[in-house]
């Protein structure tokens, strides 16, 4: 048993894998998000042996102390991954794979306008609803009473969850682990507050939902977004450029798409991209190279790999969209983005005089 085993990169996992394969067997799932240095999610493994745990942090300080941990306690039902929480939800879980959640001592971004940034909102729980098997379970505790109040609201507003208890939230939780930082709260005199819920109720994510999570719409089989414009006559990159435009070529709702600067080089152009949806934000090149004799390609430079979502489809098609205006005669010959997208942006381009 290695790191390599128990430490998993975002990159090289697809898009919601099998996790029996990843484990090496089939057994309930469970995740720990925010794993600090890997005390908790070890000491659930070391007593649950029959489960398979996840546990993901953004930290990479933290990650690698948990990561050590484990190798250390040679748990083999433990898998580890870098990432934010409700990315990690988004991409790599199916629908109802989660037997439960774990969170000890969330951020709670104390300050008003930071509130924004905390990890459980409105649709974090509608996401957290769909993964969850029914009867699957969220556990949290914190510090902040105000955050354990604030969870407990948006939990009781959604139809999939009802309490774990009489009461939605505990101060004392019998054999509940606590972790260096709880003893030292407790030691201090001060409160913990356990916040739990469990599914009772099958839900789908509403659509609101997966515009602030374009993950969670990810299909398996994912292509990247390529066109190609046939163009006869010759083409001065330079000059082609000059005539794109820079800053914000498309907003819709919890949606931007930004230009931040266009690069020149002999055979081509890189355009470096500002794409935000909802909370996901990702930054790439799209490359304008020569294609063969007579035209260019569109696609995303390959030092870059975002993920594939709706918007990026939608940043390679206005690129083309503009090129296609500045060369009147050029056609498109091959296009491997998605259909519904390209004439969806086509019509509103159109609609706002951008392309008549």
């Amino acid at each position: 048993m290695d790191l390599k085993e128990i430490v998993l990169k975002e990159e090289d996992l697809k898009i919601r894998p099998d996790w029996g394969s990843i484990f090496k067997r089939k057994a309930p799932i469970f995740l720990e998000i925010g794993i600090g240095n890997g005390e908790f999610i070890t000491w659930l493994a070391q007593n649950n042996l029959e489960s398979n745990f996840i546990g993901i942090e953004y930290s990479k300080k933290y990650f690698k102390k948990a990561a050590n941990r484990i190798l250390r306690n040679k748990l083999r039902n433990v898998r580890l991954i870098c990432i934010e929480g409700s990315k990690f939800l988004s991409k790599f879980l199916d629908s109802e794979s989660l037997s439960g959640v774990y969170i000890n001592f969330p951020d709670p971004w104390g300050k008003k306008k930071h509130k924004k940034r905390r990890l459980i909102s409105k649709p974090f729980v509608w996401l957290l609803a769909e993964r969850l098997t029914l009867n699957g379970f969220f556990l949290m505790v914190t510090d902040y009473e105000e955050y354990a109040k604030e969870v407990i609201e948006l939990f009781l507003k959604c139809p999939a969850f009802l309490p774990l208890w009489d009461s939605p939230i505990k101060n004392f939780l019998p054999n509940y682990y606590y972790t260096k930082y709880a003893r030292k709260w407790l030691s201090q005199g001060l409160s913990l507050f356990y916040v739990g819920f469990r599914k009772i109720k099958r839900v789908e994510i509403p659509e609101w939902v997966y515009k602030l999570y374009p993950l969670a719409k990810l299909s398996k089989e994912e292509f990247l977004p390529e066109n190609i414009l046939e163009i006869d006559e010759k083409i001065d990159f330079f000059d082609l450029s000059k005539n794109l435009p820079k800053g914000v070529i498309w907003k819709g709702e919890n949606e931007i798409i930004k230009i931040i600067d266009i690069y020149f080089k002999e055979d081509g152009i890189l355009i470096d991209t500002l794409v935000v949806e909802g909370f996901l934000k990702q930054r790439f090149f799209i490359a304008v190279n020569c294609y063969h004799k007579k035209g260019v390609i569109i696609s995303i430079h390959n030092s870059d790999k975002p993920d594939i979502t709706e918007g990026v489809h939608k940043a390679i098609i206005i690129i083309t969209l503009k090129i296609h205006k500045i060369f009147r005669k050029a056609r498109i010959i091959k296009s491997t983005c998605k259909v519904k997208v390209f004439k969806k942006v086509e019509e509103v381009l159109k609609e706002s005089l951008i392309l008549a």
